[in-house]
């Protein structure tokens, strides 16, 4: 049995199919948190507004249908009120989609891209709040039937563009050479922009917002697949990233990648001192410095222990010792206002890596001989005997020889 809208002749039983379909995917999502395990980057915060929205959504859009064209001065106000919820929810899920997409990629947003999109958010407001007083982008007629105004396009305009900014994004990182064979946003952009095209030009087609539920939901699919490759402590890629690393270039046939070896210096003492709890949380501050370091030109691996591996996208050396520099900078800066009993430093070793002439563990090997030689550089500067924080690695290297 197939329930109609008499006044529009919108078929409301297919509505309610499609919105509850997106309102099940998004409830059962929200409730599992797949995307809570991750502690890279910011989208713990993003994607539960995301997921809400999607929700309510999913929810008033079928009372949308439902009061249009019903009789009433209350239906009249209600109708007004349920629609202007709706363009609301545009203001979070266009932004809240580039926001993802790019702090994931990029680790985060850089300050023009953050004041672009709360440019957007404002103006979009800006019309809503105009539209109550002087309909621009819809208006509920006598007959309290919804009527699209022509600035309505303003809306499907600029959601089309952040959806296609965020393809941007994603594209100019692949022609970079990042790895993002798990995060292929080019997937989330078909729902979306597949939704918006069949609504925009087929009023009561319902298709936005179940649209939007299959693409966040490809999202956080793609992040739980990622976890697999993630440190659980600092939040960074584990040591199984490299190998994955290797087999994407060779596909792609590049050359060389620059990358850096680290080992904290004084770590153990940190660890007896201090306690292990605060060791781990040396390594989560060190894991944030490098990535702050490295935004999004490169990627950050814990190696082991307190043994990180920078990959840089660079086949410069030049600009390989400038990113070493900057690390070093990032730790003295942090050993200024921390207020910590200790300080932080490490040994750099680094090196630009031929994937064509060199397997990744004799590479490893050579930037790890490099990181030890700076090692020994610190300790002549430094008292390893009187130091309190000595490195026990390197005194044993040395009572062996």
């Amino acid at each position: 049995m197939q329930w109609y809208n008499q006044t529009t002749g919108i078929n409301l039983s297919l509505v309610l199919i499609n919105n509850i379909f997106g309102l099940l995917l998004m409830i059962i999502l929200l409730v599992s948190k797949g995307w809570s395990a991750r502690n890279k980057y910011n989208e713990t915060k993003i994607i539960p507004i995301v997921l809400v929205s999607v929700i309510v959504g999913c929810i008033v859009e079928p009372l949308t249908y439902i009061v249009d064209g019903v009789p009433g001065g209350f239906i009249h106000y209600a109708a007004i009120v349920l629609n202007t919820i709706l363009f609301s929810l545009n203001i979070i899920i266009g932004p809240g989609y580039v926001t993802i997409i790019t702090r994931h990629i990029n680790e985060r947003l850089m300050p023009v891209q953050t004041m672009i999109i709360k440019g957007i958010c404002l103006v979009e407001f800006g019309m809503l709040v105009v539209n109550l007083f002087w309909p621009i982008l819809f208006v509920i007629d006598e007959n309290n039937i919804y009527v699209r105004k022509n600035l309505f396009w303003v809306f499907v305009v600029i959601d089309a563009a952040l959806m296609f900014y965020g393809l941007f994004i994603y594209l100019i990182a692949k022609v970079q050479g990042r790895v993002l064979r798990f995060f292929p946003a080019w997937l989330f952009f078909i729902p979306m922009v597949t939704g918006m095209t069949i609504q925009g030009l087929i009023y009561g087609a319902s298709t936005v917002w179940p649209c939007a539920g299959i693409a966040f939901c490809g999202i956080i699919l793609c992040i739980q697949n990622e976890n697999i490759y993630l440190d659980k402590l600092t939040g960074v890629y584990n040591r199984y990233y490299l190998d994955e690393v290797k087999r994407t270039f060779k596909r792609r046939r590049r050359d060389s990648i620059g990358a850096m070896m680290l080992d904290m210096n004084g770590f153990k003492a940190i660890n007896d001192d201090f306690s292990h709890e605060e060791g781990d949380k040396v390594l989560v501050e060190v894991a944030n410095i490098l990535c702050d370091c490295v935004a999004g030109n490169g990627s950050v691996i814990r190696f082991a222990g307190d043994e990180f591996v920078v990959l840089v996208n660079t086949s410069s050396a030049d600009e390989l010792v400038r990113y070493r520099s900057d690390i070093l900078q990032a730790f003295e800066d942090y050993n200024e206002t921390s207020g910590k009993p200790y300080k932080l430093s490490a040994a750099i070793g680094f090196d630009i890596f031929d994937f064509k002439n060199e397997g990744v563990s004799d590479f490893l090997n050579d930037i790890d001989n490099l990181m030890y030689k700076n090692k020994e550089e610190y300790y002549r500067t430094h008292d390893r005997r009187s130091r309190r924080f000595s490195d026990r690695r390197v005194e044993n290297k040395d009572t062996e020889t």
